[in-house]
Protein backbone atom coordinates (compact mmCIF):
# COMPACT_ATOMS: atom_id res chain seq x y z
CA UNK A 1 0.00 0.00 0.00
CA UNK A 2 2.80 2.69 0.67
CA UNK A 3 4.02 2.59 -2.70
CA UNK A 4 0.51 4.02 -4.11
CA UNK A 5 1.00 7.32 -1.46
CA UNK A 6 3.57 8.53 -4.16
CA UNK A 7 0.99 9.53 -6.65
CA UNK A 8 -1.78 11.29 -4.76
CA UNK A 9 1.38 13.28 -3.57
CA UNK A 10 3.17 14.03 -6.28
CA UNK A 11 0.23 15.26 -8.40
CA UNK A 12 -0.09 17.88 -5.85
CA UNK A 13 3.66 18.79 -5.27
CA UNK A 14 3.37 19.28 -9.39
CA UNK A 15 0.30 21.20 -9.00
CA UNK A 16 1.96 23.19 -6.67
CA UNK A 17 5.15 23.92 -8.16
CA UNK A 18 2.85 24.94 -11.37
CA UNK A 19 1.92 28.09 -9.05
CA UNK A 20 5.20 28.77 -7.81
CA UNK A 21 6.67 30.79 -10.15
CA UNK A 22 3.84 33.23 -10.02
CA UNK A 23 1.92 33.31 -6.43
CA UNK A 24 1.11 36.99 -7.01
CA UNK A 25 1.11 37.37 -10.57
CA UNK A 26 3.97 38.58 -11.15
CA UNK A 27 5.98 36.55 -13.20
CA UNK A 28 8.94 38.49 -13.04
CA UNK A 29 9.46 37.40 -9.24
CA UNK A 30 11.12 34.30 -8.55
CA UNK A 31 8.67 32.23 -5.73
CA UNK A 32 11.55 32.01 -3.11
CA UNK A 33 11.60 36.02 -3.00
CA UNK A 34 8.02 36.27 -1.28
CA UNK A 35 8.24 35.97 2.25
CA UNK A 36 5.90 33.39 4.03
CA UNK A 37 3.73 35.32 6.87
CA UNK A 38 5.72 34.50 10.20
CA UNK A 39 2.85 35.43 12.53
CA UNK A 40 0.10 33.28 11.15
CA UNK A 41 -2.08 31.51 13.78
CA UNK A 42 -5.80 29.75 13.41
CA UNK A 43 -8.20 27.43 14.25
CA UNK A 44 -8.82 24.53 11.41
CA UNK A 45 -11.54 21.63 10.60
CA UNK A 46 -11.01 19.71 7.58
CA UNK A 47 -12.83 16.44 6.84
CA UNK A 48 -12.04 13.66 3.78
CA UNK A 49 -12.46 10.12 2.78
CA UNK A 50 -9.20 7.55 3.96
CA UNK A 51 -9.01 4.34 1.89
CA UNK A 52 -8.04 2.06 4.82
CA UNK A 53 -6.49 -1.33 4.57
CA UNK A 54 -5.48 -3.81 7.99
CA UNK A 55 -2.78 -6.52 7.17
CA UNK A 56 -2.50 -8.79 9.64
CA UNK A 57 -0.12 -11.94 9.35
CA UNK A 58 -0.38 -15.23 11.79
CA UNK A 59 -0.68 -18.35 12.73
CA UNK A 60 -4.02 -20.38 14.08
CA UNK A 61 -4.16 -23.70 15.64
CA UNK A 62 -6.82 -26.09 15.69
CA UNK A 63 -7.41 -29.86 15.84
CA UNK A 64 -5.32 -30.80 12.83
CA UNK A 65 -2.42 -28.42 13.18
CA UNK A 66 -0.69 -24.97 12.21
CA UNK A 67 -1.82 -22.97 9.33
CA UNK A 68 -0.28 -19.22 8.23
CA UNK A 69 -2.71 -16.95 7.31
CA UNK A 70 -2.42 -13.39 5.91
CA UNK A 71 -5.19 -11.10 6.08
CA UNK A 72 -6.00 -7.75 4.45
CA UNK A 73 -9.33 -5.71 5.33
CA UNK A 74 -9.81 -2.82 3.22
CA UNK A 75 -12.21 0.27 4.67
CA UNK A 76 -13.67 2.87 3.13
CA UNK A 77 -13.62 5.16 5.84
CA UNK A 78 -14.71 9.20 6.53
CA UNK A 79 -11.98 11.66 8.88
CA UNK A 80 -12.94 14.35 11.08
CA UNK A 81 -10.07 16.86 12.00
CA UNK A 82 -9.58 19.59 13.75
CA UNK A 83 -6.34 21.44 14.97
CA UNK A 84 -4.69 24.56 15.76
CA UNK A 85 -1.30 26.24 13.40
CA UNK A 86 -0.02 28.18 15.78
CA UNK A 87 2.91 29.52 12.51
CA UNK A 88 3.63 28.72 9.18
CA UNK A 89 5.68 25.48 10.27
CA UNK A 90 4.07 24.00 13.43
CA UNK A 91 0.30 22.73 14.08
CA UNK A 92 -1.12 20.36 16.56
CA UNK A 93 -4.29 18.28 15.04
CA UNK A 94 -6.75 15.76 16.31
CA UNK A 95 -8.26 13.11 13.82
CA UNK A 96 -10.87 10.51 13.85
CA UNK A 97 -11.74 8.25 11.38
CA UNK A 98 -14.86 5.61 11.46
CA UNK A 99 -15.74 2.92 8.52
CA UNK A 100 -18.76 3.96 6.05
CA UNK A 101 -19.70 0.11 5.65
CA UNK A 102 -18.18 -3.28 6.25
CA UNK A 103 -14.59 -3.86 5.64
CA UNK A 104 -13.97 -6.58 2.18
CA UNK A 105 -11.26 -8.69 3.15
CA UNK A 106 -9.12 -11.16 1.60
CA UNK A 107 -7.01 -14.14 2.73
CA UNK A 108 -3.98 -16.28 1.60
CA UNK A 109 -5.26 -19.63 2.19
CA UNK A 110 -8.70 -21.02 2.23
CA UNK A 111 -9.78 -20.73 5.20
CA UNK A 112 -12.83 -17.62 5.55
CA UNK A 113 -13.83 -16.29 8.96
CA UNK A 114 -17.89 -15.84 9.40
CA UNK A 115 -19.63 -13.48 7.40
CA UNK A 116 -19.26 -9.75 8.83
CA UNK A 117 -16.28 -10.84 11.38
CA UNK A 118 -14.61 -7.51 10.22
CA UNK A 119 -17.45 -5.50 10.27
CA UNK A 120 -16.00 -2.05 11.85
CA UNK A 121 -13.54 0.12 12.10
CA UNK A 122 -12.47 3.74 13.58
CA UNK A 123 -9.76 5.19 15.22
CA UNK A 124 -8.42 8.22 16.82
CA UNK A 125 -4.96 10.06 16.07
CA UNK A 126 -3.42 13.19 18.02
CA UNK A 127 -0.45 14.67 16.17
CA UNK A 128 2.28 17.28 16.49
CA UNK A 129 2.52 18.51 12.43
CA UNK A 130 5.54 20.22 11.17
CA UNK A 131 4.98 22.09 8.10
CA UNK A 132 7.42 23.63 5.43
CA UNK A 133 5.82 26.33 3.28
CA UNK A 134 6.68 25.44 -0.28
CA UNK A 135 5.17 29.06 -1.41
CA UNK A 136 2.14 30.70 0.23
CA UNK A 137 -0.55 28.57 -0.85
CA UNK A 138 1.46 25.43 -1.49
CA UNK A 139 3.01 23.38 1.93
CA UNK A 140 4.33 19.87 2.86
CA UNK A 141 4.22 18.14 6.38
CA UNK A 142 4.54 15.37 8.38
CA UNK A 143 2.61 13.87 11.49
CA UNK A 144 3.72 12.20 14.39
CA UNK A 145 1.64 11.45 17.68
CA UNK A 146 -0.25 8.46 19.16
CA UNK A 147 -2.95 6.73 17.55
CA UNK A 148 -5.40 3.64 19.01
CA UNK A 149 -7.47 1.34 16.54
CA UNK A 150 -10.43 -0.69 16.70
CA UNK A 151 -11.22 -2.97 14.13
CA UNK A 152 -14.25 -5.05 15.21
CA UNK A 153 -15.09 -8.21 15.12
CA UNK A 154 -18.30 -10.39 15.65
CA UNK A 155 -19.81 -11.46 19.57
CA UNK A 156 -17.39 -8.83 21.25
CA UNK A 157 -13.99 -10.68 19.54
CA UNK A 158 -12.26 -7.91 18.15
CA UNK A 159 -9.02 -8.48 15.67
CA UNK A 160 -7.56 -5.20 16.69
CA UNK A 161 -7.77 -2.80 19.79
CA UNK A 162 -4.30 -1.23 20.41
CA UNK A 163 -2.86 2.12 21.12
CA UNK A 164 0.54 2.90 19.77
CA UNK A 165 2.94 5.56 17.61
CA UNK A 166 1.61 6.79 14.69
CA UNK A 167 3.36 8.96 11.73
CA UNK A 168 2.44 10.41 8.59
CA UNK A 169 3.48 12.74 5.55
CA UNK A 170 1.21 14.93 3.22
CA UNK A 171 0.98 17.74 1.17
CA UNK A 172 -1.12 20.35 1.19
CA UNK A 173 -2.84 23.19 -1.44
CA UNK A 174 -4.90 26.60 -0.32
CA UNK A 175 -7.28 28.19 -3.28
CA UNK A 176 -8.61 30.89 -0.56
CA UNK A 177 -7.08 32.20 2.35
CA UNK A 178 -9.85 29.94 4.18
CA UNK A 179 -10.26 26.92 1.81
CA UNK A 180 -7.34 24.29 1.08
CA UNK A 181 -7.31 20.41 0.18
CA UNK A 182 -4.42 17.82 1.28
CA UNK A 183 -3.47 14.60 0.69
CA UNK A 184 -1.74 12.28 2.88
CA UNK A 185 -0.58 9.01 3.69
CA UNK A 186 -0.62 7.78 7.71
CA UNK A 187 0.49 4.54 9.64
CA UNK A 188 -1.83 4.16 12.11
CA UNK A 189 -0.35 0.63 14.03
CA UNK A 190 2.42 -1.00 12.95
CA UNK A 191 2.97 -3.53 15.40
CA UNK A 192 3.65 -7.23 16.73
CA UNK A 193 0.36 -8.55 17.93
CA UNK A 194 -0.75 -10.41 21.12
CA UNK A 195 -1.66 -13.99 20.99
CA UNK A 196 -5.46 -14.01 21.38
CA UNK A 197 -8.19 -16.96 21.37
CA UNK A 198 -11.01 -17.07 19.03
CA UNK A 199 -13.72 -19.70 19.68
CA UNK A 200 -12.02 -23.05 19.81
CA UNK A 201 -8.77 -21.59 17.84
CA UNK A 202 -6.26 -20.00 19.68
CA UNK A 203 -4.13 -17.59 17.21
CA UNK A 204 -0.62 -16.38 16.90
CA UNK A 205 1.27 -13.26 15.05
CA UNK A 206 4.84 -13.92 14.69
CA UNK A 207 4.94 -11.74 11.43
CA UNK A 208 3.57 -7.80 11.69
CA UNK A 209 0.06 -6.14 12.57
CA UNK A 210 -0.29 -3.10 10.53
CA UNK A 211 -3.23 -0.29 9.48
CA UNK A 212 -2.44 2.57 7.29
CA UNK A 213 -4.67 4.59 5.54
CA UNK A 214 -4.28 7.35 2.19
CA UNK A 215 -6.97 10.39 2.76
CA UNK A 216 -7.97 12.62 0.45
CA UNK A 217 -9.58 15.98 2.33
CA UNK A 218 -10.99 19.44 2.24
CA UNK A 219 -9.82 21.84 4.96
CA UNK A 220 -10.67 25.00 6.28
CA UNK A 221 -9.33 27.49 8.43
CA UNK A 222 -10.97 30.09 10.16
Amino acid sequence: MKKYILVPIMVLIGFGSSVMADPYNDTNVPASYHPVPQSVSYPYIGIAYGMTKVEDDYIYEDHYGYYNEHTEIDFDALMLQAGYQYNPYIAVEFRYWFSMSDGDYSLSSGWIPDAGSYSDFDAWGLYLKPMYPVTNEFSIYGLLGFSGVVVDGEFGWDLLNENSFSWGIGASFDFTPNIGVFVDYVSLYDDTFDNYGYYSYDYYSPGDTSVNTINFGLSYKF
